[in-house]
C-alpha cells in the first residue's frame, strides 16, 4: 500500500481530513467506524465520568445536564467523526468549530477536553485490538483514529481561542461600559434604595406582630443591585468584599435578633437599631469610596432606547450563570416582541416607530427591579433578565409587563397615540452552562406566544438544542 501524501501547512482542514481518511484501506475504515459506533455509549460514559470527577469541570457540568442532553450528543459526535463512508468533510469540520465555539461560550477549559479526548483515544485503540489479526493494519487504523481525533481537537481549539478572545473583548467592553455610567446619579440612587430598606425596617418594628417578616438586606433592591451589577463596575476593589461581609452579617446576625418577639429579646431594641444603623453607615461610606474612585463617562447603550447593548448579553449571562451555580439561585429571560410593530411604521412613519420603541423601553424599566437587566435585543425585540426568581415570580412579572403594555397608550407625535401589545417568551435557567441554550428557549417560547394569537405570555418547555457533545 503506498504511503499517503503528508498534510501540508497550506492544506485546508477539509483536505487534511480527507488525506487522513485515505491513509488506510476501506476495510480498516469500516472496522474503525463499526468499533466506535458499537462502543459509543461506553466511550461517552468514560468521557463524562472523567469530566464529572474533575473539580474544574464540575463547575460547568452537572449530572442531570449530562444525562439529559450531553451524553447523547457525545455519542453522535463520536459516530460522525469516524463514520464510514464520510460524505461531507465540510460539515465535519464545521461541527468541530461549532463545538469549540460552545466550549468558549461556557468557558470550559480546553485542556480538560483534550485530556478527556486522550482517554477516548486510548479506549478506541483498546477496542480495535480485538478487530485485527494483522498488527500492521491494526497500527495503521489506530494511527488514523488518533489523527482524526487530534485534527478535531485542533479545529475545536482554534475556534475556542477565536471565540474566547471575542468574549474577552466583550467582557472588557461591558466592564468599561459599566464603569462609564453617571456615577453621581447611580451613587445617589443606591443610597436612596438603601435608605428605603432602612425605613421599611423601622416601620415594621413599629408593628411588633410583623417583626418576624423583617425583609433581608441581601434580597432588597440594593442587595440585588450589589450582587448582580456592582461587580461589573467595581470588580477587584477591596471594598466590594467588605460590603458583602456587612450584608451577610446584617442578614445572619442583626436581623435575626430583631425578629425575636419583644418579650424574649436579650438586648434593648434601641441598642440593636443603633447596631444596624452602624452597619448601614459603613456601607454608605464604602459605597462613596467605590464611586469616587471611578471617573464618569457614558458609552455602550443602544442609541435609540438607551437600553443595554446586545453585545453585552453574553458577558452578563455568563456572570449570572456563574452566580446561579455558586449561590444556587435562579434567573429567567423574558423575550418580548412588540406585536404588529411593522404596522406602526407603515401607517405612521419610522419616527413614530422610534417613539414607540423609546416609550416601550421606559415602560419596561418601570416594571422590573433595580438588579434586573434590560437589553435591546434587535428590531422590535427587547430582552429582560430577571435575577433571583423562580417560575411563579417570573411569570407574574411577565404578565404584569403584558398588562402594562395592553393598557398604556403610547404617544407618536402631533397628539396621536397608539396602543401596542407584546408577546412574551419566558425561559428559566435550568443548569445548562451555555447561555445560547436559554436564549433559544426564550425565543421558542416567544414564537409560541405569537402563534397562539399574540398579546400573551408563554413559558418555555423542553427545546431541542444540540451543543454537539462535549
Amino acid at each position: 500500500m503506498p504511503l499517503r501524501t503528508p498534510c501540508q501547512a497550506t492544506d485546508s482542514p477539509e483536505t487534511e481530513w480527507r488525506k487522513i481518511v485515505s491513509s488506510i484501506p476501506e476495510s480498516c475504515l469500516a472496522a474503525l467506524s463499526e468499533t466506535v459506533a458499537g462502543n459509543a455509549a461506553e466511550l461517552a460514559d468514560l468521557f463524562y465520568q472523567f469530566m464529572l470527577g474533575h473539580p474544574q469541570a464540575k463547575a460547568f457540568l452537572d449530572h442531570n445536564v449530562v444525562q439529559q442532553r450531553l451524553h447523547a450528543s457525545m455519542r453522535r459526535w463520536l459516530v460522525e467523526i469516524f463514520r464510514h463512508p464520510q460524505l461531507d468533510e465540510t460539515a465535519i469540520v464545521a461541527l468541530q468549530r461549532h463545538v469549540g465555539e460552545v466550549h468558549a461560550r461556557i468557558q470550559l477549559p480546553i485542556f480538560l477536553v483534550a485530556r478527556g479526548a486522550r482517554l477516548l483515544k486510548q479506549e478506541v485503540a483498546r477496542a480495535l485490538e480485538a478487530k485485527f489479526d494483522d498488527p500492521r493494519l491494526l497500527a495503521q487504523t489506530i494511527a488514523c483514529s488518533g489523527q482524526l481525533m487530534d485534527l478535531a481537537l485542533e479545529l475545536m481549539s482554534t475556534s475556542y481561542e477565536r471565540n474566547s478572545q471575542r468574549g474577552a473583548r466583550n467582557d472588557e467592553a461591558y466592564r468599561l461600559f459599566s464603569i462609564g455610567q453617571n456615577f453621581a446619579v447611580e451613587r445617589e440612587r443606591q443610597r436612596a434604595v438603601l435608605l428605603e430598606w432602612v425605613q421599611e425596617i423601622l416601620f415594621t418594628l413599629h408593628r411588633p406582630s410583623a417583626w418576624a417578616s423583617l425583609p433581608s438586606l441581601g434580597k432588597s433592591e440594593f442587595g440585588l443591585w450589589f450582587t448582580h451589577k456592582a461587580p461589573a463596575i467595581f470588580d477587584g476593589d477591596n471594598e466590594m468584599e467588605q460590603v458583602q461581609s456587612i450584608i451577610e452579617r446584617v442578614d445572619s446576625s442583626v436581623l435575626p435578633l430583631l425578629r425575636v418577639p419583644p418579650l424574649l429579646q436579650l438586648r434593648p431594641l434601641a441598642e440593636m437599631i443603633m447596631g444596624l444603623q452602624f452597619e448601614i453607615d459603613s456601607i454608605k461610606f464604602l459605597l462613596t469610596t467605590l464611586f469616587e474612585r471611578h471617573q464618569e463617562s457614558e458609552n455602550g447603550r443602544d442609541v435609540l432606547t438607551r437600553l443595554l447593548n446586545r453585545r453585552f448579553l453574553p458577558s452578563v449571562m455568563n456572570r449570572e450563570i456563574h452566580l446561579a451555580q455558586t449561590r444556587h439561585t435562579g434567573f429567567a429571560l423574558l423575550l418580548l416582541d412588540l406585536d404588529h410593530f411593522k404596522r406602526v411604521n407603515d401607517e405612521h412613519g419610522h419616527d413614530a416607530g422610534d417613539l414607540v420603541l423609546q416609550q416601550s423601553a421606559a415602560l419596561l424599566m418601570s416594571c422590573v427591579r433595580n438588579g434586573d437587566f434590560i437589553f435591546r435585543f434587535g428590531g422590535e425585540e427587547l430582552l429582560v433578565m430577571l435575577v433571583e426568581v423562580n417560575t411563579e415570580s417570573a411569570l407574574r412579572i411577565a404578565e404584569l409587563v403584558r398588562q402594562k403594555f395592553e393598557t398604556t397608550q403610547l404617544l407618536i407625535g402631533q397628539g396621536r397615540v397608539v396602543q401596542i401589545s407584546v408577546s412574551i417568551g419566558v425561559a428559566l435557567y435550568d443548569g445548562h452552562p451555555d447561555h445560547q441554550y436559554l436564549i433559544k428557549k426564550a425565543d421558542e417560547a416567544m414564537y409560541s406566544a405569537k402563534q397562539q394569537g399574540r398579546n400573551r405570555v408563554a413559558l418555555a418547555t423542553g427545546v431541542e438544542f444540540d451543543p454537539a457533545g462535549v
